[in-house]
């Protein structure tokens, strides 16, 4: 039975707080020993809590922990930063990423919207004349966007033998359709 999904929120409860501050840093310590042996790369962690005195080092051993450490100091700054995240770069990334999802999405549903309305003229359910300008001016601009889809795939019927027989308008018989319809 998979685990139920975790609320990342501060917990308020002090003694719940330091058991789950406790687990999670042996956790943590448990995937810096697999994922360096796993990958062959050498990996520290200071771990400071108000839990406990002091700092917590790993790997315990001191001069393993002195070398990593050593090796990440005697980068230069912008080497060192490269691939440094905390929290603000992390939601300022995320919701840059969000910000284009949701414009892509928009766009998307944009151009569902018009489909659709596209498809309801051509069936009858919608009557030109009822659309106000701003619709139609995007009705024409789809239009006109879908204009090579729609040729290009008059031509595959065409050449399909079942379809030569269907008599399909000619691409230049469809844009003049388009265009009488809009005037």
């Amino acid at each position: 039975m998979p685990r139920s999904k975790v609320k990342l929120a501060f917990i308020e409860n002090q003694k719940a707080r330091k058991s789950s501050f406790m687990k999670r840093k042996e956790c943590l310590k448990n995937k810096l020993k697999q994922l360096s042996t796993l990958c062959g790369i050498e990996a520290c962690a200071i771990i400071y809590s108000s839990y406990e005195p002091g700092l917590e080092v790993w790997p315990e051993d001191s001069t393993a922990f002195q070398n990593v450490l050593n090796a990440f100091l005697t980068k230069s700054a912008l080497e060192r930063n490269k691939f440094m995240s905390n929290q603000d770069s992390y939601i300022k990334e995320r919701i840059s990423k969000i910000d284009g999802q949701m414009k892509k999405q928009i766009v998307a549903t944009r151009d569902f919207v018009k489909a659709k309305l596209m498809s309801e003229c051509l069936s009858g359910k919608v009557s030109l004349a009822g659309l106000n300008s701003k619709d139609l001016n995007n009705l024409g601009s789809f239009a006109g966007h879908k204009l090579p889809e729609i040729e290009e795939r008059i031509k595959v019927l065409k050449s399909d033998a079942l379809a030569s027989q269907l008599q399909l308008p000619e691409p230049k018989e469809v844009e003049q359709m388009w265009i009488a319809m809009y005037q």
